[in-house]
């Protein structure tokens, strides 16, 4: 078999869809802030947004190297002055990788990778989103990515890859039917809404 074949059939580098449980693993295996063990949940914090969801992984010649959630807004407005909403905008809730010394540099190829070719799988996931994006639009579609920087760090990543940062916000404190957010303990529990606006929205025909 020619190395070119080989590669077409088991790619050096590839993104799958995953289960959300296989993603939450490895998010905990890889000890991402957000899920690190507790005295609840001692194995580490599971993913528990009650949103929909789109799960992937990036494996290096089968290795997990990466691990993104996409999922809808948790506020129904992201930017009122801007016109981005839960129907026009897409989460990215989760975005990781490997400790592997191999994948120091991987997450901004990955917040790329997610950015353009991902997000798109959102429109057609979910029938009453898109209905709901419809209505409000004209037609399904995304004209936004948002993503929160952890509490304690800068957000470049997100700067230097065309996002804009909306706002600085600190999770809820817990009562009533809230639930105290994990960030609420990392640094001082700040932490920043970052927005990425297509040049064209992105829609179901593959034009923007």
């Amino acid at each position: 078999m020619s190395r070119q074949l080989a590669l077409r059939m088991s790619p050096a580098v590839a993104f799958y869809q995953v289960d959300l449980a296989e993603a939450e693993q490895l998010l905990i295996k890889w000890r991402h802030p957000l899920h690190l063990p507790d005295d609840e949940h001692p194995e580490g914090r599971p993913y528990t947004r009650p949103y929909g969801s789109l799960p992937f992984i990036m494996e290096d010649r089968g290795r997990c190297a990466a691990t993104v959630v996409l999922a809808s807004t948790i506020n129904t407005s992201v930017c009122k002055s801007r016109g981005w909403h839960r129907y026009n905008t897409v989460d990215l809730a989760r975005i990781a990788r490997s400790p592997d010394r191999r994948d120091e540099q991987c997450l901004r190829a990955v917040l790329r990778i997610a950015r353009e070719y991902l997000v798109p799988l959102w429109l057609g996931t979910y029938a009453r989103w898109d209905a709901r994006s419809a209505e409000l639009c004209g037609q399904p579609q995304i004209e936004a990515l948002s993503s929160t920087s952890l509490p304690g760090t800068p957000g470049q990543m997100y700067r230097f890859d065309g996002f804009q940062q909306i706002r600085t916000s600190k999770g809820p404190k817990g009562g009533g039917r809230q639930k105290a957010s994990a960030a609420n303990e990392i640094a001082d529990g700040a932490r920043g809404l970052w927005v990425y606006r297509y040049p064209e929205p992105v829609r179901l025909d593959g034009n923007r």
